[in-house]
């Protein structure tokens, strides 16, 4: 049973919009770039988790919860969290082919490509123990105590270990399901009921990770963004406020809401207020009441009177619609 799907995936639409207002030569370009992509091949490689569970069952009452983002001594974030009345298993997922060597002292991931590359990444042991850690000792604080076990579940096909873990087993997708009826149901920790309480109380503490805005997050000077309304059919910035909506110069797309996008992206990516201001300069308007127009439009929070009035986006409200 799911009781918890994954929100939607904040960091990656956060690095996909810094990317697309980064300019070219700009100096973090390419790191942020890379991120993306590499964030977006870990989306890809979660759905494969979640179409096993979505596929399969087992002989036992269980609970399924992913992207979890919990808080005990640390804040802490879980990928897939399986759990029964005998114990309860995290699963780190990883979309990485390659050629995979688990190394020790010191812990990391290394990946060698198809050209010898050699790419280097945290540790997936050292997360799966971090979160066990913390995870167990947000259940001791509730009264709660379980087995936890833990383990590198692998989603892409190409990839290859050559040094495996020394802590976790890793496994591909496929074989989950294989692996978790395998795990012995000893010991009941857990009533059923006792069971589904426990998921209520996990969902019910989630808080969701919001890693913005992403130019404090990267270090990166907002005034380096490129500026303007994007056309979305052309892929440029510049659009041009009209009668009948927003009108690319380029390719002549109109798109009446495109300056609601505009405005998302200044919250994702610059600040966690706006404005009329810092509006009109965004939006390439022509007069302060043009861009009180865009932002009453909108719905947003506002504080502050007359001209020192502040427009922001609740997330906290948005985030709880979606998890």
């Amino acid at each position: 049973m799911i009781v918890k799907s994954r929100s939607d995936e904040y960091n990656y639409v956060g690095l996909r919009l810094l990317d697309r207002r980064l300019p070219e030569l700009h100096e973090m370009k390419e790191l942020i770039h890379s991120k993306m992509h590499m964030a977006k091949a870990g989306i890809y490689g979660e759905v494969r988790v979640d179409e096993v569970f979505q596929k399969y069952s087992f002989p036992f009452e269980y609970v399924v919860l992913h992207d979890l983002s919990l808080e005990s001594n640390g804040k802490f974030q879980i990928d897939t969290v399986f759990l029964t009345q005998y114990f309860a298993v995290i699963l780190e997922s990883k979309n990485i082919g390659g050629k995979l060597r688990f190394k020790q002292n010191p812990s990391q991931l290394e990946r060698e490509n198809e050209n010898g590359k050699v790419d280097i990444y945290e540790s997936p042991e050292i997360q799966i123990e971090r979160n066990n850690y913390l995870f167990d000792e947000w259940l001791q604080l509730r009264g709660i105590n379980i087995p936890i076990y833990g383990v590198v579940v692998l989603t892409n096909a190409r990839a290859m270990v050559i040094e495996p873990p020394v802590k976790y087993p890793v496994i591909i997708h496929q074989t989950i399901p294989v692996f978790l009826r395998n795990i012995p149901r000893e010991k009941v920790c857990l009533e059923v009921n006792e069971m589904h309480k426990l998921a209520k109380k996990i969902v019910a503490s989630h808080r969701p990770y919001f890693p913005y805005p992403m130019c404090e997050r990267w270090g990166i000077n907002p005034n380096d963004l490129l500026t303007g309304v994007y056309c979305e059919k052309c892929e440029t910035h510049g659009m041009v406020k009209k009668k009948n909506g927003w009108n690319c110069l380029r390719c002549s797309h109109v798109d009446r809401l495109a300056h609601e996008k505009a405005i998302y992206e200044w919250f994702v990516l610059i600040g966690e207020s706006i404005n009329n201001r810092q509006c009109k300069r965004y939006l390439y308007l022509n007069s302060p009441q043009s861009a009180l127009r865009v932002l009453k439009s909108m719905n947003l929070i506002t504080s502050g009177n007359s001209k020192n009035t502040t427009y922001r986006w609740d997330w906290k409200e948005i985030a709880s619609r979606k998890t």
